[in-house]
């Protein structure tokens, strides 16, 4: 009985640690003993939901950005990047609003 118990106990054991070990590692708050930093990718996409939306591309250093379009050209369908203009001056009485 001893022989078939100490197995059975050793293999549910190790059954039940198998999620703690597939878990991601934590890291610790910034100045923490594991810090993580990197800076942010220079081009970022965002989707948004349609109709309103589609693909936007924002380059993080210069602030310019880009809406994806597809175009139907007489040689067949092609994706572009399309520059969107940047808003420099906001009209007196209108707020930015960042949600």
């Amino acid at each position: 009985m001893k022989k078939l118990f100490l197995p059975l106990a050793l293999l549910s054991l190790l059954v039940m640690a198998t999620p703690a070990l597939a878990a991601p590692p934590s890291v610790t708050p910034q100045g923490g003993a594991l810090s993580l930093y990197s800076p942010a990718p220079r081009y970022q996409i965002f989707q948004a939901p349609r109709p309103y939306g589609g693909m936007i591309m924002v380059d993080t250093k210069t602030g310019e950005s880009w809406q994806r379009v597809i175009v139907n050209t007489p040689k067949g369908i092609q994706i572009r990047w399309w520059k969107l203009p940047r808003v420099t001056d906001i009209p007196e009485g209108q707020t930015i609003l960042w949600d």
